[in-house]
């Protein structure tokens, strides 16, 4: 009797995804490993693939071996009874049935290894893919039970507006737009620049470039996006290996490798497949004005890395963060994949002020960093509550400057949305960010 009291306490947790191949299978092998005393896991998909073997030897790393798991349809399991159903995809969420009442359905995606793989040029790059999303359902797992009520509430609120969420929308449209800068070589508008500026070389050397960096960069790379220098706030040392977040056509990627020469290496990483082909093509041209080959490029959101943890020396980054929906995140991220010590060197915009509702509104100050922009103060927090050390920032009035200057017709679409007589740099400041994580 007193077993079966012990079993009714746990809660029956149901992890559907489309085809029951991978992250489904990682969320209930996490949950029986981790969270047997509280839940009892199933998976299911609302059709039936092959496991995924990069998601077996991903899970084989942290011990749980899942390679006798199978595959299992939702029809399977309609006898029983859940309390909790967790859609882990959109297309498991568009398809899943109706439960009965006490079962409460929570939408928590996650994104799809295999499409974060999909330009992943080696097993090691394709592997750090299912790493990230492995690492970040374990983490949602670990809050079982006690998250359910909270996801619970938040999948409510997002019911109530139809459509993809915020988070979601937000960062579809800056892919969108990048993508058509990186297919039209830096214009989404006709005859001249909308995300990037439309005099890309007086931008550079205006924030801080070098014409020696610049000389060294194939054709096309300098795009005109953005707001600093991270490569020469970072200080960058022969032999290092850099992690470049958002790294569109490669600007900052190439300038660093140069620096920490033929010993050390440059990883970019962004989520615009256009951008990162546009980079790739870079790389044959960079070395053959260098004679350097120790660069790569990878497809991955800056909130979930493709790069594993505790393997770089300096993360760098230029005007991206303010457009992540997720900013926190980022910020974690960027503590996880840094080696104790390693430091973290980011050139974006921040508030001076709480920005103008209808600049707020301006899908252009959206895709400029504008919109995404936070003061500086929470700049400051995030980083502190990732667990980064030692957090500097220096505010830099010449980036915003030089970018209102640029005759840029995103930036004169913001500033038309400004208030009269008011100027960009009255609310924005481009700033530069040191962290550093604790050495152990």
């Amino acid at each position: 009797m007193e077993l079966e009291k012990n079993e009714k306490k746990r809660t029956r947790v149901l992890f559907l995804c489309t085809g029951n191949s991978c992250r489904s299978q990682m969320a209930e092998a996490f949950a029986r490993r981790l969270k047997a005393d509280t839940i009892e896991p199933y998976s299911a998909g609302v059709e039936i693939r092959p496991l995924d073997q990069n998601a077996v030897k991903v899970m084989a790393e942290v011990g749980i071996d899942i390679s006798h798991q199978q595959s299992k349809h939702l029809d399977s399991l309609k006898h029983i009874s859940f309390d909790y159903v967790i859609t882990l995809c959109d297309h498991a969420a568009k398809n899943c049935p109706i439960f009965p009442a006490k079962t409460t359905t929570i939408h928590v995606p996650f994104d799809d290894p295999p499409r974060l793989a999909r330009d992943a040029e080696s097993e090691h790059e394709v592997l750090d893919c299912y790493r990230k999303v492995r690492d970040a359902i374990k983490s949602f797992i670990e809050g079982l039970p006690d998250s359910l009520t909270a996801n619970e509430q938040s999948d409510a609120e997002d019911a109530q507006s139809p459509g993809p969420s915020k988070d979601r929308q937000t960062r579809e449209y800056v892919r969108d737009a990048y993508s058509k800068i990186a297919q039209t070589g830096g214009s989404c508008c006709p005859a001249s620049s909308c995300c990037g500026s439309s005099a890309p070389s007086q931008l550079a050397k205006g924030i801080g470039y070098s014409d020696d960096d610049l000389s060294i960069l194939p054709d096309g790379v300098n795009m005109g996006l953005s707001c600093g220098n991270p490569t020469a706030l970072a200080l960058l040392k022969p032999g290092q290996i850099v992690l470049d977040l958002g790294s569109g056509a490669g600007l900052d990627v190439f300038i660093a490798a140069r620096k920490v020469g033929p010993e050390g290496r440059v990883i970019g990483v962004d989520m615009t497949a256009d951008m990162l082909n546009k980079a790739r093509r870079s790389v044959s041209a960079f070395t053959e004005k260098t004679g350097l080959n120790n660069v790569e490029f990878r497809l991955g959101e800056i909130e979930h890395l493709p790069v594993a943890d505790n393997s770089i020396d300096v993360v760098i980054s230029n005007c991206v963060i303010n457009l992540s929906p997720d900013k926190p995140q980022v910020w974690n991220e960027i503590a996880c994949v840094l080696k104790p010590g390693g430091k973290a060197c980011i050139s974006d915009l921040a508030l001076k002020k709480p920005l103008p509702e209808k600049v707020l509104k301006s899908a252009a100050a959206l895709v400029g960093c504008i919109a995404g922009a936070v003061l500086i103060d929470e700049t400051v927090k995030m980083a502190g509550q990732a667990g980064l050390v030692d957090i500097q920032i220096d505010e830099k009035a010449y980036g915003i400057d030089v970018m209102a200057d640029c005759n840029d017709p995103l930036y004169s679409q913001i500033k038309d949305a400004l208030p009269p007589d008011a100027k960009l740099s009255d609310y924005i400041i481009s700033v530069n960010v040191t962290a550093f994580r604790i050495k152990k």
